[in-house]
């Protein structure tokens, strides 16, 4: 059974990676970790039992805390809970916490939500797009406004740079949800002519889950991301999946110079963000 990790800060914001999480868990068959990570209040104390003492209490606060905040947005979805753990840490850095245990515990996935961004710019330096950019484990990213539907699709934004090795591990997710897929590549005018028709036949023999394949022209005069929104506006997917480079940050690849500029596209959609498998 896949795990996934499910961040939460209590926050509004943070109900929406939640939600995402459990109605995923609806679909498939996958162990959720409610995971919450906070930094003790210290007693000014030389005693250490009673620096560990306040701390396991706590912990034990929290844990509470944690399990009334998963009990109320089932409640508030009308679903029963499945296959789950509560998990509260104390540490003084949350995203190292969330990373150390994802490992630690052989976790799949990282599923987190955005904090009301309307630009990149309010990713970049948050607990989220430090993961982002860190972690070798996928890590979901749920819009701070999403609204729980059943996951029907999935869009792929593939620049073909390694995709068997890419299309594997989608189509591996996707068949774990029973979802199709939606392809797309941006090529540049100056890209060697493909041979579309040719490619889609190939590709959806080879991987079944595969559904519409979209070969859209680059604008060089429009930033990655605005092209990429309007596409997920016309196709209306359930998900966006994403690879990173090793060698570049996310935010480098994917949205290269445009990181003031509103993508509409981060908080509408939820992310599937993988780290690019090695050649």
């Amino acid at each position: 059974m896949k795990k996934i990790l499910v961040t939460t800060d209590f926050s509004n914001a943070s109900r929406a990676g939640l939600r995402f999480a459990i109605q995923l868990a609806t679909q498939t068959d996958v162990e959720l970790i409610f995971f919450h990570c906070f930094q003790a209040m210290v007693p000014t104390t030389i005693h250490r039992e009673n620096i560990d003492r306040a701390i396991r209490e706590q912990t034990a606060e929290h844990l509470t805390k944690l399990e009334h905040f998963i009990t109320t947005i089932h409640h508030s979805m009308r679903v029963q809970p499945g296959t789950n753990q509560l998990v509260v840490v104390e540490h003084l850095d949350p995203e190292t916490a969330i990373l150390d245990y994802a490992h630690q515990h052989d976790c799949q996935f990282i599923c987190m939500s955005t904090r009301g961004a309307g630009t990149i710019q309010k990713i970049i330096g948050t607990h989220t797009g430090w993961v982002i950019q860190r972690s070798s484990i996928p890590v979901l990213v749920v819009p701070h406004n999403y609204r729980v539907r059943p996951l029907a699709k999935i869009l792929y934004s593939s620049d073909l740079e390694n995709f068997e090795a890419e299309m594997t591990i989608v189509a591996a997710f996707a068949e774990m949800l029973d979802l199709k897929t939606d392809l797309a590549h941006f090529y540049h005018p100056d890209e060697i002519s493909l041979d579309k028709e040719t490619l889609s036949q190939l590709w959806r023999t080879k991987y079944p889950a595969l559904d519409r394949i979209y070969f859209n022209q680059y604008d060089v005069d429009k930033h990655f991301p605005v092209q990429l929104d309007g596409l997920v506006k016309k196709v209306k997917p359930s998900l966006v999946v994403l690879f990173t480079h090793t060698k570049k940050t996310w935010f480098d690849k994917v949205f290269g110079n445009s990181v003031a500029e509103s993508v509409s596209f981060v908080t509408e959609v939820p992310m599937l963000v993988y780290r690019k498998p090695k050649v």
